[in-house]
């Protein structure tokens, strides 16, 4: 199975929330014409008539990195089109270009069509299609164009082990470093920059990644998240600071205690634009994303504000582009062990909890960064 969490109800106006290893959160809503059904030892998933008369469509609130398809075994007489972001694609190009992992089990009889569709399998041996799309997606789903009304085939949607989005810092953001504030475009790896706990750590790797305005306009929640001058309390941040919507700041607070027991959490700068002046800056064209990576995950300083350096989970390495992927490897080969956890810096509490503390800070009139000393 290649699920982390994955969605049970294919009614359509169905709504619900997905959750991935590290708490981060997906909300999604499903079009559909296809009932939710059970078949053989799979539950829930949605059942596609291959005639074309039934069709479901899975639309994500955020791009996701790693969304994932099953598909149960059919017969070579039904062929099947997988849309994304509502395009019917070609499959055998995705494969080729490594946007899509296509696995198999049981009979493993699925075949790739010349038109990128996708038939065959065999349910009575178990045969199983697995479709993980390493490209951001917003939305996931399938129809028919061949077979008759009693022929159908079962689908399934959700998420790999991963994260979503793009987690890392706009061009011009200044870091501080042991030689004062840079912007982060200037640094490079053995640089220092200031932690929160007032020490200095080497950069190990940095790295950048471009959005430009076509992949903004066909994602734009791809657009950072803006946090103005002082948004956070405590004057914090000093400048306005952009990050990607997945990118975690630190909040420090007696609300945070009382839920978590934690004074500090690290919480996701989306869960964040509830609040005055932070908000999804839609008026980018394009932008540069950069990473820094330090020996481990930890908390460093943005425009003054405490936020994190780039998490090493395997999930977390999914989302950066291969290359940049096997540069990291390189650096930290006991990251690709099977077995290698990585440590958070701080608590992260999940998702939906995310925005319970988010609602009580605004609830009680408290600055996020209400007990922070710098």
């Amino acid at each position: 199975m290649p699920f982390t969490d994955v969605i049970n109800d294919y009614s359509n106006g169905a709504t619900g929330t997905l959750t991935d290893i590290n708490g981060a959160t997906v909300d999604y809503s499903i079009a559909s014409t296809s009932p939710t059904v059970d078949w053989n030892d799979l539950t829930d998933g949605a059942r596609v008539n291959a005639n074309g008369s039934q069709q479901f469509t899975v639309t994500f609130d955020d791009p996701v990195v790693g969304a994932a398809m099953q598909i149960s075994g059919s017969d070579s007489t039904e062929i099947y089109y997988i849309v994304v972001d509502g395009v019917a694609v070609d499959l055998n190009i995705l494969i080729a270009n490594g946007d899509v992992i296509f696995t198999q089990s049981g009979a493993a009889t699925h075949q790739i069509g010349s038109d990128g569709s996708i038939s065959g399998g065999q349910y009575t041996d178990g045969s199983i299609a697995e479709l993980v799309f390493t490209i951001p997606v917003t939305s996931l789903g399938a129809y028919g164009t061949n077979g008759g009304s009693g022929n159908w085939d079962y689908f399934e949607v959700g998420i790999d082990s991963t994260i979503f989005n793009i987690v890392c810092f706009a061009s011009g953001t200044l870091i501080s470093t042991n030689v004062g504030p840079r912007r982060i475009e200037d640094l490079a790896p053995n640089d220092q920059v200031m932690t929160a706990n007032g020490s200095y750590q080497p950069i190990r790797w940095i790295g950048k990644r471009t959005i430009g305005k076509g992949l903004l306009t066909k994602h734009p929640k791809l657009c950072p998240v803006r946090i103005t001058a002082g948004a956070l309390g405590n004057g914090l941040p000093e400048h306005d600071l952009c990050v990607s919507r997945q990118h975690r700041i630190l909040v420090s607070s007696s609300v945070a205690k009382r839920m978590f027991g934690h004074t500090d959490v690290l919480i996701a700068a989306n869960k964040l634009t509830a609040l005055n002046g932070i908000y999804t800056d839609e008026t980018i064209e394009s932008i540069d994303y950069h990473h820094i990576l330090l020996d481990q995950h930890d908390v460093i300083f943005a425009e003054g504000t405490p936020s994190e350096s780039l998490y090493t989970g395997a999930e977390g390495l999914r989302s950066l582009q291969p290359s940049a992927r096997q540069e990291i490897l390189t650096i930290f080969p006991e990251l690709a062990e099977t077995d290698h956890i990585a440590k958070p810096a701080r608590y992260i509490p999940i998702g939906r909890r995310q925005k319970r503390l988010v609602s009580r800070h605004l609830s009680n009139d408290k600055p996020m960064l209400e007990l922070f000393n710098a």
